[in-house]
């Protein structure tokens, strides 16, 4: 039996991939920009932590985690379509990276945002 497919062209997911990875490039320079060459000296838990205590610094994380989840798990659902033509199986592996995903994100923001400095 032939794959005919789902009938969606997957054009949304083509271009967001793309621009999801340009702009993940781009914020990768600013954060390892601001990371590793302001400040004086190297990285430590309380030059971090210090970062993180501001709500612009954990907004601009959660920007960071959220795109570059999206990417990888736009990917890795662009390649199941690709490659995997069985439709149960398509539906099992697409809904598993779903939970993959919601599971990191989840994880992610916890940490993001539930983080204090007590310096």
């Amino acid at each position: 039996m032939r794959f005919m497919g789902s009938g969606r062209s997957g054009a949304f997911e083509w271009l967001f991939q793309r621009v999801s990875g340009v702009a993940l490039v781009v914020i990768l320079f600013l954060h390892f920009v601001l990371i590793h060459y302001t400040g004086d000296g190297p990285v430590t838990y309380e030059k971090v932590a210090f970062r993180l205590a501001s709500p612009y610094y954990k907004a601009w994380e959660m920007l960071f985690l959220s795109l570059g989840l999206y990417h990888a798990m736009n990917g890795i659902k662009l390649v199941i379509d690709d490659y995997v033509h069985a439709e149960g199986w398509r539906t099992l592996l697409t809904s598993l990276n779903w939970v993959v995903t919601l599971a990191f994100f989840l994880f992610g923001s916890i940490t993001i945002l539930t983080f204090t400095y007590q310096g």
